[in-house]
């Protein structure tokens, strides 16, 4: 069955095949503590604070899925059977956070660690095909989303590096470190969260009156050009070949 990432069934099918790809058999799973295994493959374990994020989105899905899957318009008989196995998953996230073990929380949902067949996840992929039929999401390609890490990277840089005031440095720099976890996070947690740390970031602006801070140091149009980038392709899908020139034109200048 295709793999579908624009809904958080597809995305909690996707991380655990991932996970079981990257330790395919029980003695590197038993010697594997799931939360290290989750963190790594995102790639981003920079502090604890960014762990426990990482961890909790991930905890997070089997909700996002339940109330994903009490929207959708067919039956409640469908509805209990597309979540049927959701149990033992969360059973897994709770060994997840408890730190247990790969091979413990796969065990939960999957006979001897062995994911790809078990019944929990088969019934994940019919799930996210639904989810994907009556309500998909905005997916951003990766190549997409490591453009904008480039523009989040490359503002956090100048906006270090540039004189403005320390209420307003401070917060630029606060609000462009959770946009960046907020991307890092897209796998598994939906681009949600970062349209959330989009619109934070916009509004901190406003609060500490920076814009007149940023146009003096040069920085404003390209904080614009970088919000205007990120916000039409979460909004419309489009995708950063499709916005070319803006892009282009933040990373060039």
């Amino acid at each position: 069955m295709v793999q579908y990432i624009d809904n958080p069934a597809g995305r909690l099918e996707k991380l655990l095949l991932d996970l079981h790809a990257a330790y395919p058999n029980d003695q590197q799973q038993n010697h594997k503590q799931a939360w290290v295994a989750v963190v790594e493959l995102i790639n981003n374990a920079s502090g604890l604070a960014a762990q426990v994020q990482i961890v909790g989105a991930v905890v997070a899905l089997p909700a996002e899925i339940r109330e994903s899957v009490a929207q959708l318009p067919v039956d409640d008989d469908r509805k209990e059977h597309l979540l049927s196995h959701l149990v033992e998953i969360e059973q897994g996230m709770i060994a997840l956070l408890n730190r247990q073990s790969l091979f413990a929380v796969f065990n939960c949902f999957a006979t001897n660690g062995i994911v790809p067949r078990s019944a929990a996840v088969a019934a994940l992929s019919h799930c996210s095909y639904e989810l994907h039929r009556s309500a998909p999401e905005v997916v951003i390609s990766d190549d997409d989303l490591a453009r904008i890490i480039e523009m989040i990277n490359e503002l956090m840089a100048e906006v270090a590096e540039a004189k403005l005031p320390d209420v307003v440095k401070r917060a630029m720099l606060n609000h462009l470190v959770a946009l960046l976890q907020a991307a890092y996070n897209v796998r598994f947690a939906g681009t949600q969260p970062l349209d959330d740390a989009l619109f934070a970031l916009s509004g901190s602006i406003g609060r500490t009156n920076g814009r007149e801070d940023l146009v003096r140091v040069g920085l404003w149009e390209k904080f614009q050009r970088a919000v205007q980038a990120v916000n039409l392709m979460l909004s419309t899908g489009q995708t950063a070949a499709q916005l070319g020139q803006g892009i282009a034109g933040f990373l060039d200048s």
